[in-house]
């Protein structure tokens, strides 16, 4: 009887234990977003106290006064082309090879796809003068277009998507092929539709990773024609001093499209992991 009374005991322990575990976790992250709110609506008086008052005062000032220091409407406009034309061009070319690579019998694949996942290896930085020099003779200096192309194609989405399409039957591409379809047909109507969880976190991945861009577009941008929300905050950071308020409220409004991006796509990771077909 003892035993038996003690177990229920023992998961409840063990399963507040989780959840209290789960909450430090959460708190750790949570907290430099918390301080760069307490930080954006703290009075100027307030920014340099020691110790530091993690209660918010509830100035917005800084908040106005961001708009006034940068074109922020522009440079989210920017952000949101370059991102979109990114996103776009990755899904493509990732559905495109992932399916060549994982349907199409050709002599070499898997050599083909062996140099692909290599070149995950080459660091950003190693191929950064080369990136240049060919956007120098494309004329893509200074140009939203110029921030899309060298990221345009992605090995990683290849890869996910080849593993995905790897694993769908082959009797939807004869059933497919039965009916008249051509495989461009069956890549549109079938095998796509039924990859939703891979497209939606290959979107959030590009997303995150473009939207946060910082070095390739500091590097090849001048003045406010093609510049970024990132390289913008940089801008903040002035010969007069920094903004510490604005800078905390303009990070905060560059964060807050992945975060809604991640709440609308962090459902579909888990499957698109697993790497399996829902039929």
């Amino acid at each position: 009887m003892t035993n038996t009374a003690a177990r229920p005991s023992g998961r409840l322990v063990r399963r507040w234990a989780r959840f209290a575990l789960m909450a430090v976790v959460a708190a750790a992250f949570l907290l430099p977003f918390y301080w760069a709110l307490v930080l954006s609506v703290a009075t100027r008086a307030n920014v340099f106290t020691m110790p530091p008052d993690l209660v918010p005062s509830w100035d917005f000032i800084s908040w106005a006064r961001v708009f006034t220091l940068a074109p922020w409407g522009l440079y989210f406009l920017h952000s949101v082309i370059i991102t979109g034309a990114t996103i776009i061009a990755v899904l493509v070319t990732g559905v495109l090879a992932g399916y060549a690579l994982a349907e199409v019998p050709f002599r070499g694949r898997e050599v083909v796809m062996g140099v692909l996942l290599a070149g995950l290896m080459v660091p950003p930085e190693a191929i950064l003068i080369p990136n240049y020099v060919v956007a120098y003779h494309l004329h893509l200096l200074n140009s939203l277009a110029g921030q899309v192309v060298p990221f345009g194609a992605n090995v990683f989405a290849v890869f996910l998507f080849r593993q995905f399409f790897k694993t769908l039957p082959v009797e939807l591409w004869d059933a497919s092929r039965m009916d008249g379809a051509r495989w461009w047909q069956y890549l549109r109507h079938i095998a796509v539709p039924l990859a939703r969880p891979v497209v939606m976190t290959v979107t959030l991945l590009t997303f995150v990773a473009q939207w946060s861009q910082f070095q390739w577009p500091l590097i090849i941008t001048q003045g406010n024609g093609a510049r970024p929300v990132e390289v913008a905050l940089s801008y903040l950071q002035g010969f007069d001093g920094s903004h510490w308020r604005e800078l905390a409220a303009a990070s905060l409004l560059t964060l807050a499209p992945i975060f809604v991006v991640f709440l609308l796509t962090q459902r579909h990771l888990i499957s698109s992991v697993a790497g399996r077909a829902q039929i």
